[in-house]
């Protein structure tokens, strides 16, 4: 499996490649916080940069790009849905992991038990979920989607993104 470094490097060259091929008619070449060239469309809202525009508007988290039908957010933004307590987190992680360390208000299911205990999962409450590194964690939520969740959320960089201290059992 690659590592989201080595992801990220891939998606850098190859959105590289497309702006300087001029594919975009509507599009910006942008630089996100880890370096990474991303095409942006202008038609589309700007939307909050740092924290400060994103606590004025506290029950709407900053987007990032929407992937698949959720939106992958940071550990900042998932903090906020967490405090505001609107959101049901979801730990996509295995048991083992689960007991090392979670995120507090977390309920365990496994991306592998998934689909069997998707009914556990309230379809009219936004959903967080969150894995290691945020590579499982879109999986589920992708599968949520495909389910008829229409607020969900991918904390994109996992556990190793949170800094906001782990719950151990």
């Amino acid at each position: 499996m690659l590592n989201l470094k080595k992801l990220l490097a891939i998606f850098a060259v190859a959105a590289s490649i497309f702006v300087a091929a001029g594919c975009s008619s509507n599009q910006a070449t942008v630089q996100d916080q880890s370096g990474v060239q991303t095409g942006v469309d202008q038609s589309q809202k700007a939307q909050p940069t740092d924290l400060s525009e994103l606590q004025a508007q506290p029950q709407q988290p900053a987007q990032q790009p929407q992937a698949a039908g959720y939106q992958n957010i940071d550990a900042a933004q998932a903090k906020q849905l967490i405090d505001g307590k609107s959101v049901q987190l979801i730990d996509v992680r295995e048991e083992d992991e689960f007991r090392m360390g979670y995120i507090a208000g977390a309920k365990l299911i496994p991306l592998g038990q998934l689909t069997s205990r998707i009914g556990e999962i309230d379809k009219t409450k936004p959903v967080l979920v969150y894995c290691a590194s945020g590579a499982r964690s879109a999986e589920a939520a992708q599968v949520l989607v495909a389910s008829g969740y229409t607020k969900v959320y991918n904390l994109a960089a996992g556990v190793e993104g949170w800094t906001y201290g782990l719950t151990q059992n």
